[in-house]
């Protein structure tokens, strides 16, 4: 008992203490954090001890009540954003497909080749038969609106938007290409000479007589060329049995007679093929042999087959920054490697300028930043433009070391500093 008397007093004071400082200055307790927060700030304030105020609690904050419907508008929202972001991911996917079709060793396989069956009447058609063959992509004979003419379709294989797989599309190019005998390409050149000769100057002269499309459907989307085989040495053989029959005129050849148009000379030819491209656009194309025209029919697929690949280039915001070897480009990796490749090919594009001698100044200067700020060293413009004059130049032809010079280093830094557009760099030109 004595112990606890003892306590006593000291605890009636510390309570006395504590009472009053609550009743002059209420303390404030610390927001709750907790799971049970939201029950305590629900209860009423809890009660001190006897006879004390109860003690003041935190602020009550009303809960926001969410609108009818605004979950599912949410679970809406956030569905549609889902499907977008599918939608945009399938797009990128066939468009990156797309693009892979249209690259020049896949694009050839898409190309149909299809030739007139009369294409083969001649003896020498298997040469160039042959080397359509060895296309990597398909040919067939079928008959053409106009004889003896070739003409090409694109297979492109559609997205695959049905569970049957992608379905082919096929497109009909422009191109036409139309094979015209020898005897019977001089036969209608003269007609036409004939036509606009006694024409008026100002009429429009009958293409129809050297290439008939009066009748053709769609002949004005279609860009037509003529390839004539064996023309040179049509006209020589005629020429030669001409002067048999001046030598021997009692024979009589069972062949007919010439007709007019064997004696139209070069210029009067080189007169209608004019006229043939400036007011038909039609281009003639003279060959010697059947493999010179197997040669051609090849080199014009190739050409029609990359044609997409090179719009799509041209499309593009830099489309002369190409990206591989193939194109004599340099190619820069993130890291910065690749960079001074380039600076010394801007360097190498300036007249009479060696691969060595853009190398020397590049490996003198790294960065044009770095020659920018040699520049701001020097402290004349007579300095500035000899800067780079006195850098060796190693020679691998003759072993012997050179120097830039004056007249580059001049034209340098005219290049490097100059804001006029129209300034002339290389006087010698």
């Amino acid at each position: 008992m004595a112990g606890s008397e003892r306590r006593g007093p000291g605890l009636a004071a510390r309570r006395a203490a504590a009472w009053a400082v609550s009743e002059s200055e209420p303390e404030s307790e610390p927001e709750s954090r907790g799971p049970g927060a939201a029950a305590a700030a629900g209860s009423p304030p809890a009660a001190g001890p006897a006879g004390s105020p109860p003690a003041a609690g935190p602020a009550r904050r009303p809960r926001r009540r969410r609108a009818p419907g605004e979950a599912a508008t949410r679970r809406r929202e956030r569905e549609r954003r889902k499907e977008q972001e599918a939608l945009e991911k399938r797009r990128r996917r066939e468009a990156a497909a797309a693009w892979r079709l249209l690259r020049p060793e896949r694009c050839l396989r898409l190309m149909e080749v299809c030739a007139d069956p009369g294409l083969l009447k001649d003896p020498g058609s298997d040469a160039w038969v042959k080397v359509l063959s060895s296309l990597d992509c398909k040919y067939s004979f079928e008959p053409q609106a106009i004889p003896c003419s070739i003409t090409w379709r694109r297979n492109v294989p559609s997205t695959p938007s049905t569970p049957d797989g992608p379905t082919v599309k096929t497109e009909e190019e422009k191109e036409v290409l139309v094979l015209v005998e020898p005897e019977d390409f001089l036969k209608r050149l003269f007609s036409l000479t004939q036509s606009f000769v006694n024409a008026p100057s100002a009429s429009q002269p009958d293409l129809n007589q050297v290439l008939p499309l009066a009748g053709l459907e769609g002949s004005s989307t279609k860009t037509y060329s003529l390839a004539v085989v064996g023309l040179d040495a049509y006209r020589r053989c005629n020429q030669e049995q001409g002067r048999q029959r001046a030598r021997s005129p009692g024979k009589q050849s069972p062949s007919s007679p010439p007709g007019p148009e064997l004696a139209m000379t070069q210029e009067e030819i080189l007169e209608a093929l004019v006229v043939l491209q400036l007011w038909g656009n039609t281009e003639v194309l003279f060959l010697d042999t059947w493999q010179e025209f197997g040669q051609h029919v090849s080199a014009l697929t190739k050409a029609i087959a990359k044609r997409p690949y090179k719009r799509q280039l041209e499309s593009q915001e830099l489309p002369f920054c190409t990206a591989g070897a193939w194109a004599s480009g340099v190619r820069v990796e993130k890291d910065g490697t690749g960079l001074w490749q380039v600076w010394k090919r801007q360097i190498q594009q300036f007249n009479r300028v060696s691969p060595a001698t853009a190398a020397a100044i590049a490996e003198a200067y790294p960065s044009p930043s770095l020659l920018l700020q040699a520049y701001e060293e020097c402290g004349t413009e007579d300095e500035k433009r000899l800067l780079l004059s006195d850098i060796p130049v190693k020679s691998d032809v003759s072993g012997k070391d050179r120097r830039v010079g004056p007249d580059l280093s001049r034209r340098i830094y005219l290049f490097m500093v100059s804001t006029d557009p129209d300034l002339v760099l290389d006087l010698s030109t």
